[in-house]
């Protein structure tokens, strides 16, 4: 959990950044000019509900605002080279939308206010891909229709073509979903034998079928 003198410190580096005066974030978040340095010279953090309050005001989540948290090996893994990592989803973002554009604007903050401001804030998808907060489950959806682009191909640059769709076994894999779960489970031995033992039982369906072709 972060201390009362991180919070301000974090509180006071974004008010920097913003060009904005403690006065006028306190009278935007309707709190006294003193509260911010009684916080830091007694020690103590504000109510749950005034964190709340400076969380949205930031764009970032509670839980990064105040236990420092973010997802899961940001560090590690949010590098470019990691096709599904939150950085190169902003890349993939980035490539559409500078291919897209017809009046040479090239600075991602104003192309994104021109195309996807409606969407979701651009403050909001940066601190998102910075692990400092995470989306509503509609907003990648939502930007992939707009860009005009698959979202499997946004969240994985993997590309989805209609021809390689098969109904049968994707209503398969919905209706059986807990044993794929359960299959990815396995250790790497136990998951060969259950493929050497499901490749010999088609292998034994495919020459029954023939033998059966045969008789015809």
């Amino acid at each position: 959990m972060r201390s009362s003198a991180e919070f301000v410190e974090i509180l006071e580096d974004y008010l920097k950044e913003k060009k904005i005066s403690r006065r006028q974030f306190c009278a935007l978040v309707d709190i006294p000019n003193s509260t911010i340095s009684s916080w830091k010279s007694k020690n103590v953090l504000p109510s749950i509900e005034l964190v709340a309050k400076v969380a949205k005001f930031m764009n970032v989540s509670l839980d990064w605002l105040v236990y420092g948290e973010q997802f899961d090996n940001a560090d590690k893994q949010n590098v470019l080279e990691n096709p599904c990592s939150r950085r190169s989803i902003l890349y993939r973002i980035e490539i559409v939308l500078r291919q897209n554009n017809q009046d040479y604007d090239y600075e991602l903050e104003s192309l994104h206010k021109k195309y996807l401001s409606d969407i979701v804030d651009y403050e909001v998808l940066s601190n998102w891909v910075c692990g400092k907060t995470n989306l509503p489950e509609n907003v990648l959806p939502e930007i992939a229709k707009k860009l005009k682009v698959s979202l499997q191909w946004l969240l994985t640059k993997d590309e989805y073509h209609q021809e390689d769709f098969d109904a049968f076994i994707y209503g398969l894999a919905k209706a059986y979903s807990g044993l794929l779960k359960g299959y990815d489970c396995l250790e790497e031995e136990d998951q060969k034998f259950i493929d050497n033992y499901i490749a010999s039982k088609l292998e034994l369906r495919q020459l029954k079928r023939e033998k059966e072709l045969k008789k015809e």
